[in-house]
């Protein structure tokens, strides 16, 4: 049995973000160990996964990205929002988190400055 997660993510960053988190996004995305850096076929959970980071809309920057991830780096994932959190432009989802075996996912939200994963009764 596979411990995977489908994770989306679509939110803005601040014009005000600064160099060293827009570095760190950068390097998620596109450093063979990272989080968000992963392009082509999904494993287990359906579909591509895909990555992108540029310019907004209204300022700032725009991230985009749909991953799989194992269970074991859901910690990595949690370091990387918060670092992310005062940085995202409110308000909001940021994006969904759901177990490959789920139907449906878990919702992350920005509330009071956090990443918050508000998860779905599956009873």
């Amino acid at each position: 049995m596979a411990d995977l997660y489908a994770l989306d993510l679509a939110f803005d960053l601040l014009d005000t973000t600064p160099d060293d988190v827009l570095a760190e996004v950068r390097r998620q995305l596109t450093s063979p160990d990272g989080l968000l850096s992963t392009r082509g076929p999904a494993w287990r959970v359906g579909g591509m996964l895909v990555g992108e980071f540029g310019p907004g809309e209204r300022g700032g920057w725009a991230l985009t990205a749909r991953q799989e991830i194992h269970a074991e780096l859901l910690p990595d994932l949690e370091d990387l929002l918060m670092l992310l959190a005062p940085h995202i432009r409110p308000p909001g989802p940021v994006g969904r988190l759901r177990f490959y075996e789920h139907e449906s996912p878990d919702l992350l939200v920005l509330r009071e400055g956090r990443v918050v994963q508000l998860a779905l009764d599956r009873r």
